[in-house]
């Protein structure tokens, strides 16, 4: 699976690089991909490709904070259709779930999601491509998209960013960006705010106009929606690192049964626990070596009790202990391909 990236803010990377001393096209045709491309925020790159560019991209320039410096140049114009969705919506929560519920049509790879816990709302996302790069630069980017969609919505920035990902040798452009040092080393990628701030009203919203952007939305991207076994990865991804997820809270997320769901994923021929174990496997790796948190902080992040159970699981899934897979890196995926 390649996964699907939609170009959106993505158009500003050329400028990115050119402001960084590169020549945007030659870079970019280099990482195997047709400039051209960039072009339109309607094209689509994979995720395959996208991750090979961005890598290619920090490489060139030697610039960590690159995913940043394109994120940061967002606003819901860059969403197109869906940002005019979310521009028209009665609240910023309503707004936020039209990301979250429409990004399936057009992202595959990826989750943007939103969860309330403790009266704080966290806006995250989640990389579930199983062989992206630069998930840090990417996730840089997405996360200050996000920033600059509740700012201009709400009026209100959000209070907190978090980043899984470890600190760069630079955090002056993060400061300058957000107005205060994220929190690198976190168990997501997200924003954190009041949850009081979903109640604000979305000014100059025209309720007329949302319903005929709603039909819009709709109709507009002619894609085949998500087997069940890929919405539910969807939903683990995003809420794996949150406590109580389980089938039954999955399955009403998904207005289901958990009988029914787990009948509709037999069909499929997966299991709700096989799918639990691969997003904690996934979200476990990404940790490990996206950041600097502790194997025991990892493991009660995931939901283990015990480091020990943590440590026997990852075995069972990789054939080394997470210690091990954190020295050796992708080398680990690559002896279980």
């Amino acid at each position: 699976m390649d996964g699907q990236q939609r170009v959106g803010v993505l158009v500003a990377l050329p400028l990115v690089l050119q402001e960084l001393g590169e020549d945007p096209a030659r870079l970019i045709a280099g990482a195997g991909i047709d400039p051209e491309l960039l072009h339109n925020p309607e094209n689509s790159l994979t995720f395959v490709e996208l991750g090979r560019l961005l890598e290619a991209c920090v490489t060139a320039t030697g610039c960590e904070h690159f995913g940043l410096l394109v994120g940061q140049r967002s606003t819901t114009e860059s969403l197109g259709l869906v940002g005019r969705l979310m521009r028209n919506a009665p609240t910023l929560k309503d707004a936020l779930l039209d990301l979250c519920t429409n990004q399936k049509r057009y992202v595959r790879g990826a989750v943007a999601y939103l969860v309330v816990q403790d009266e704080i709302a966290f806006l995250g996302y989640a990389v579930h491509h199983p062989a992206m790069l630069a998930i840090d630069q990417l996730s840089d980017g997405a996360i200050a998209v996000g920033f600059n969609i509740i700012s201009e919505l709400s009026g209100t920035a959000p209070d907190e960013a978090l980043l899984a990902r470890r600190a760069p040798g630079n955090l002056a452009p993060y400061r300058q960006f957000y107005g205060s040092t994220p929190r690198f080393d976190a168990q997501q990628n997200a924003l954190a705010f009041p949850a009081s701030l979903l109640t604000h009203p979305v000014r100059g919203a025209d309720r007329e106009l949302r319903k005929t952007l709603e039909k819009l939305v709709a109709s507009y991207w002619a894609v085949e929606q998500p087997s069940v076994a890929q919405t539910v990865t969807r939903l683990l991804r995003a809420r794996i690192v949150f406590p109580n997820t389980s089938l039954e809270t999955v399955a009403t997320e998904l207005s289901m049964h958990p009988r029914t769901l787990n009948r509709r994923l037999q069909a499929e021929g997966k299991s709700f626990r096989d799918l639990m174990s691969e997003a904690r496997f996934q979200v476990a790796r990404q940790l490990l070596e996206g950041t600097r948190m502790e194997v025991t902080e990892i493991a009660l992040a995931l939901g283990y009790a015990e480091p020990s159970s943590f440590t026997h699981a990852f075995h069972k899934w990789s054939e080394m202990t997470p210690s091990e897979w954190r020295k050796h890196g992708n080398a680990g995926l690559d002896r279980l391909q």
